[in-house]
């Protein structure tokens, strides 16, 4: 019977660490977000996204990894799925896919460098909350060159782990592809998130403007 509990209470255990953010994660996490205007549509293209991996970066700090490691987009055309997403935030792609699991996070702009910092969102018992920093050197208005790359955490084990397991090439371009309509930046799971704001008082406006903050309180 013992046994039986402690099973129970180390699967529970389990499944709470794998849906709530990690602290190891969220102290190493420094990009709050002030969801105000960057300037970046003045250095890069930003109408559409950068590949491969796709990043598309909004002109008010918002940065979103879309495009890639699901089966329903590996078979379906990059253009046709953005389109779908930006006509409307209620189709069940847009719901249940983009806007509620995809990688999500901030930049920093600093001289010629797009310092980036993501967040992965567990999306099963299987996955789990994890960040990356990734570093971007602008060499044109439609390339971006990988400097650096690495886990996000205040764990040095971890740090140490993946550095050894999977070391850092650079050389990679991303190169801009342009589309004519982007999902709306508004309805990011991780704008839902208090810890993501620099301002609790910002936090507060935007769950209010969507009427979000009575169901976040539930």
């Amino acid at each position: 019977m013992k046994k039986a509990v402690f099973t129970i209470i180390a699967f529970a255990s389990l499944t709470i660490s794998c849906n709530s953010l990690r602290r190891n994660v969220k102290n190493a996490f420094t990009h709050c977000y002030k969801g105000i205007y960057t300037g970046l549509d003045t250095l890069i293209n930003i109408e559409g996204y950068y590949s491969s991996p796709s990043l598309i970066f909004y002109d008010n700090g918002l940065v979103i990894r879309p495009i890639g490691g699901d089966t329903e987009q590996l078979n379906r055309n990059d253009y046709s799925l953005l389109q779908e997403v930006a006509e409307s935030q209620e189709t069940k792609f847009s719901k249940y896919h983009m806007y509620n699991f995809y990688d999500c996070g901030s930049y920093r702009i600093c001289g010629d460098t797009i310092k980036v910092q993501m967040i992965h969102k567990s999306y099963s018992i299987n996955d789990y909350w994890r960040g990356r920093e990734s570093w971007y050197k602008i060499i044109d208005r439609n390339t971006l060159l990988l400097l650096s790359d690495y886990v996000l955490t205040t764990n040095q084990k971890e740090k140490d782990f993946q550095e050894k397991s999977y070391p850092f090439i650079g050389g990679t371009k991303r190169t801009f592809v342009s589309v004519p309509a982007l999902p709306s930046p508004d309805y990011f799971w991780i704008l839902k998130e208090k810890w993501f704001w620099c301002n609790d008082e910002d936090w507060k406006s935007y769950m209010e403007s969507f009427g979000l903050l009575e169901k976040k309180k539930k």
